[in-house]
């Protein structure tokens, strides 16, 4: 994919106070580092930096500041304000020409199951991001898994991703998604007329046993006779 632009300008004026100042004037404060260059102090448009989020919408932010194609950055932390959610200080590094970087990129799922179409499965899914190592222009803006072919208990590892570069960082054993067979739940009947019977017939019994000890009577009078 083609990598956004993010433009940056100098910053001369440091502190808190400072900071404020350029917060309110639009302003984010930001620092760019690198492994073959100094630090600087630098500051980048409110506007564009959240509209450049959102265009990425979570996924690994990397910039050509100010459209040199050859001046790439990671975004590495965004510091904000816990209660207003302000964007108050970022931190770029400097990535140097050619070299890899390891990224998250978001996994999308595509195609569809017949087993899952038929809703005898469904898709379960174990992990939305993996890690790989590539250089920032060919870093892909998500990974494609299609599942048209996979059924019923079929998994996809982390293993089974096809890069159109780079390598997969994450373990290849690693479980991505599976086909899970639906549950069918079958409820049993209650015999209501077996238990009633039951009951009857337990009923009965007791009955008999408990007749006024007549049974018990008429054995002691046969004895007697004799």
């Amino acid at each position: 994919m083609g990598l956004m632009n993010l433009d940056i300008t100098p910053r001369s004026t440091f502190g808190k106070n400072a900071n404020r100042r350029t917060r309110a004037a639009g302003k984010i404060p930001a620092v760019l580092y690198g492994k073959d260059r100094d630090n600087e102090s630098v500051e980048l448009d409110t506007h564009a930096f959240r509209v450049a989020m959102l265009h990425l919408a979570g996924r690994s932010a990397i910039f050509s500041l100010n459209g040199d194609e050859e001046d790439i950055a990671l975004l590495r932390e965004v510091q904000r304000n816990p209660v207003t959610d302000e964007v108050l200080h970022v931190d770029l590094m400097s990535i140097p020409r050619g070299v890899p970087v390891t990224v998250a990129v978001s996994i999308q799922v595509i195609g569809e199951c017949v087993d899952v179409k038929n809703g005898e499965g469904s898709v379960a899914t174990s992990l939305d991001k993996v890690e790989i190592s590539v250089r920032p222009r060919d870093l892909p803006e998500s990974l494609e898994i299609d599942i048209s072919e996979l059924k019923l208990n079929d998994k996809i590892y982390a293993g089974d991703i096809k890069l159109p570069a780079g390598e997969i960082v994450t373990d290849p054993e690693t479980l991505i998604l599976n086909i899970k067979p639906s549950v069918i739940v079958i409820e049993e009947e209650e015999e209501e007329g077996v238990e009633g019977e039951e009951g009857v017939e337990g009923a009965e019994g007791d009955a008999e046993s408990d007749g006024d000890g007549d049974g018990d009577g008429d054995k002691k009078d046969k004895k007697d006779k004799k």
